[in-house]
């Protein structure tokens, strides 16, 4: 009866650390002074949201990792986990990654979703690894580098740049020029002040209501559509 008992906890001891154990930590910056902020994440979900009237950076970072046990959490972040929000000149810059932790007898996975909010006049520059990819009501330029997930942008008063690896893209109300390069997945653009460039590897592309010239670089594999364009629509 013993020896079953013991094997019970230890399944279920097992089945916490697989499942894996999470912790929330928040990092505030003032931005007197601060004209952009630059994202450097790795994996995880992240959705940055421009606010008006705010004067500061928020970040509600959730830290997740399986593999590691509850009572191992506070030291296995302290040894891999690199999150930090400081003030370089007049910018402001968020890192985020998880370093690898080398061999571990069980697999640890981890990840930080990030959810950031900042004064909607700011600018943004954003690498991300993987991941979902969310901004909105930005007011300043915005420039993009992802690895792996969807993309999408929603309302920005300026010009908006995108590169991605894979995922689709969703973006909808830029006022300024959109550019995209993609290597694969679909790509939606609707209401677009601006000009739009779009280079794509493979996927869908749909482009619908802009006010300049639609620029098609390289459509690759997938079908185009292109409608309610005022200027031209040069392939």
């Amino acid at each position: 009866m013993k020896k079953i008992v013991l094997f019970l906890a230890l399944i279920v001891v097992l089945a916490l650390i697989l499942l894996g154990f999470e912790t929330t930590r928040t990092l505030s910056l003032v931005t007197e002074g601060i004209r952009g902020l630059e994202i450097d994440a790795g994996a995880g979900s992240l959705t940055v949201t421009g606010l008006e009237g705010s004067a500061s950076i928020e970040v509600r970072a959730e830290v997740i990792a399986s593999g590691v046990a509850d009572r191992d959490l506070e030291d296995y972040i302290k040894r891999h986990v690199e999150l930090e929000l400081r003030r370089s000149g007049d910018r402001a810059v968020l890192v985020s990654h998880v370093r690898d932790s080398g061999f571990s007898f069980f697999h640890q996975e981890a990840r930080i979703d990030l959810t950031v909010t900042v004064p909607k006049a700011l600018a943004l520059e954003i690498v991300d690894g993987s991941g979902s990819l969310d901004v909105a009501h930005i007011g300043g330029a915005v420039y993009i580098h992802d690895g792996s997930g969807s993309i999408t942008v929603i309302d920005l008063a300026g010009n908006l740049e995108i590169q991605d690896g894979s995922g689709g893209i969703d973006v909808q109300d830029v006022a300024g020029d959109v550019t995209v390069t993609d290597g694969s997945g679909g790509i939606s653009l609707r209401r677009v002040g601006g000009t739009v460039t779009v280079s794509d590897g493979s996927g869908g592309i749909e482009v619908d209501d802009v006010g300049k010239d639609v620029h098609l670089r390289r459509t690759g594999s997938g079908g185009v559509d292109v409608t309610n364009v005022k200027g031209r629509v040069i392939r």
